[in-house]
């Protein structure tokens, strides 16, 4: 019966039972089409009629699976049980979320706010884990610090998580904030229009040879130093110097060769000797003649006091008293101990000398000969009573630090030392400020002068309270003038040559440097209108 239906075109109806065998001829034969109705219950499929395919809207734009489904390449097989089962397939519901989650805001997705918060979580740890690889790296300490760091914050409840908390990954840390460090600084430069490299010679721990180099410019009124990097010499000659700063720029900036105008450097010969310095080398290289080599003013300003100084004894003598009394009792526990046990006595706080050399900045002279005069009474205690124990080898020593500690001309000296050194200290501690200009060391270097000329007929605050007789300043007169002389000469030498060319220029840029009087404008403007 079915079999003669479906010879005449008719379908069974469907109280009418088919064996499989019968099913299956009947599909055979059996013409499908796809139903205009489907779109009601199935809003996601769309029919070609053109190429007689069904296919699925939603897999067509976010299935990203490697094997599509056959609903995104389009389908002919015109069955709502093969849509039923699409529908429910998980490639049709994963693009479905997909399509959920296109259409909502930004930021109000579930899957936005998951991953936001696993992000911030994640960021919050490793920000304590660049933080202390950052101190490790700063301060110069051993990667193994980085890991008891670590340690630490977890004793202290903080969340660090429980990974990237080796010594190697301090390592890999402290390179990444390097390697940014190093396209922040590079932006920089593209920008400036100009640069300027300052270098200096070190020892490192393994006693060798090395070259530091800087990088100055000013991009937006805005003035960078950066820290290009450190390169071990063979030799410390000009062409191997010379080779290191081109080599360390050449790898940062490739076009610092077009933007240099300047080199900071000390005024060794090797570094700014007109026929083969350095300075002379990377202008020829960089093809640059106007290239200017900048002593550094910090270093001028040392020399010139190690100028005036030199020649006088009684000023010599005074720098030994004190270098002596520091390792005196840097070397001593037990006289450091006494020492703070006299100051006890006496109800004053202990006064430690202090090393007045060293990195040869000035502002070590002044702390020592404030430690040296401030603690003086107790220095003095002490050495009495150790002077009074002969059996002892340090009494010796004891008993000449106090010949010379109770000596007026040297108690005097110190206190000239004091207030001159008072004044030369603020040039130095302007000229090491980062962010000063040569404005402000031209404003401070004068002012320095004007003090120090004035000493000549007066004296200092420091000076003053000590009070000295009419006796005591009628001797030390002539060596305190030939002191202010021989200093004012030497600034005046030491801030020649180049320095002529930007001190006088700067002051134009210093208020402090402009007259006091409407009457002495005219007079400053013609001034500076020659230079």
């Amino acid at each position: 019966m079915a079999t003669m239906l479906q010879w005449l075109g008719k379908s069974p109806s469907k109280k009418q039972k088919l064996s499989n065998v019968e099913r299956r001829e009947y599909e055979k034969t059996r013409h499908r089409s796809f139903q205009e109705g489907w779109y009601k219950s199935f809003t996601w499929l769309r029919h070609s009629s053109e190429e007689n395919k069904m296919y699925c809207t939603l897999c067509e734009k976010f299935d990203r699976s490697e094997n599509p489904s056959t609903f995104k390449l389009g389908t002919n097989n015109y069955k709502i049980d093969i849509v039923k089962k699409h529908e429910k397939s998980e490639t049709h519901t994963r693009s479905l979320e997909r399509s959920r989650a296109a259409s909502v805001s930004p930021g109000e997705s579930i899957g936005e706010k998951t991953v936001v918060a696993l992000n911030k979580c994640a960021t919050l740890k490793l920000c304590h884990l660049f933080r202390n690889a950052h101190y490790v790296a700063k301060l110069g300490k051993p990667y193994t610090d980085y890991v008891s760091l670590c340690r630490l914050d977890a004793a202290k409840k903080i969340d660090i998580g429980s990974t990237y908390l080796t010594d190697k990954y301090c390592q890999q840390i402290i390179s990444n904030i390097a390697d940014t460090r190093r396209v922040v600084q590079r932006d920089v430069v593209q920008k400036a229009n100009f640069i300027s490299v300052i270098s200096d010679g070190a020892t490192d721990c393994a006693s060798m040879e090395t070259e530091i180099v800087y990088c100055r410019t000013s991009v937006g009124c805005e003035v960078s130093t950066f820290f290009v990097g450190i390169k071990h010499v063979r030799r410390a000659d000009a062409v191997t110097i010379s080779q290191a700063i081109t080599s360390l720029l050449d790898t940062r900036f490739p076009d610092w060769r077009e933007k240099i105008i300047a080199m900071g450097t000390d005024g060794a010969s090797v570094m700014v000797g007109k026929k083969g310095g350095v300075v002379k080398i990377v202008s020829e290289a960089v093809d640059r003649p106007f290239l200017k080599g900048i002593h550094c003013s910090a270093h001028r300003l040392e020399l010139a006091y190690k100028d005036a100084t030199k020649k006088i004894p009684i000023h010599q003598r005074c720098e030994l008293l004190l270098l002596n009394l520091y390792l005196f009792y840097k070397y001593s526990p037990l006289n450091r101990a006494n020492l703070r046990a006299s100051f006890e006595s006496l109800g004053k706080a202990s006064r430690v000398p202090t090393r007045m050399g060293g990195t040869r900045w000035l502002p070590h002279t002044k702390r020592a000969l404030k430690q040296m005069l401030e603690g003086m009474d107790g220095i003095v205690l002490h050495l009495e009573q150790m002077q009074q124990q002969p059996q002892k080898e340090s009494s010796c020593k004891a008993k000449n630090f106090l010949k010379v500690l109770k000596s007026p001309e040297t108690i005097y000296w110190l206190h000239l030392m004091t207030d001159v050194i008072r004044c030369l200290s603020k040039v130095s501690e302007t000229i090491q400020e980062k962010h000063s200009t040569v404005a402000d060391i031209a404003s401070e270097l004068e002012c320095a002068k004007n003090i120090i000329e004035k000493y000549k007929s007066s004296v200092g605050p420091c000076l003053r309270s000590m009070s000295p007789d009419s006796l005591l300043e009628k001797q030390m007169t002539e060596r305190k003038t030939k002191l202010l002389v021989s200093l004012l000469t030497a600034l005046t030498d030491r801030f020649s040559g180049d320095a002529n060319l930007f001190l006088p220029a700067a002051t134009l840029l210093s208020i402090k440097m402009w007259p006091d009087f409407k009457e002495e404008l005219g007079n400053f403007q013609e001034n500076e209108d020659k230079l």
